[in-house]
């Protein structure tokens, strides 16, 4: 699979194994029901934390300690790597955002999807399925964090 991926996209193992690690990583987060409405990504690979639905986000350092470390260890506990780790920042919007949600689907599942010798893959069906990715469109809405 990672050879008919890697010829059918012209791409290099780095982009594949990249790309399979940020789809787990939105998969994480976009799973949990306590960050629904609160991440969302800008760029390729920020991760942006915001209030409930997407609104301001909290002034008070500890509620932001609170929620940057359960994103953090969120993205650690499902993918065995700190954000830092997969080349991710992760950041608090200044401001409320508005977000579009982004349908995923990694180049591997792709590659699967479209060729019958893989059709046995159900045990695999989470890491090759959608993944809806809620998109900040206004970048200037980022601040460190």
């Amino acid at each position: 699979m990672l050879a008919v991926s890697l010829e059918r996209y012209r791409c290099t193992l780095g982009e594949v194994r990249e790309d399979y690690w940020l789809g787990r990583l939105w998969r994480a987060l976009t799973s949990d029901p306590a960050l629904r409405g609160r991440v969302a990504r800008s760029g390729v690979s920020t991760v942006l934390l915001t209030g409930p639905e997407y609104g301001l986000a909290p002034t008070d350092g500890r509620e932001r300690a609170r929620w940057s470390l359960y994103a953090q260890d969120r993205i650690e506990a499902d993918t065995g790597r700190a954000a830092a780790a997969l080349g991710v920042a992760v950041r608090w919007a200044e401001q409320p955002v508005t977000v579009v949600a982004s349908p995923c689907v990694s180049l591997l599942a792709q590659t699967a999807l479209a060729d019958a010798r893989w059709a046995d893959l159900a045990a695999y069906a989470g890491d090759l399925s959608v993944i809806q990715v809620p998109v900040a469109e206004a970048a200037e809405h980022i601040v460190a964090a």
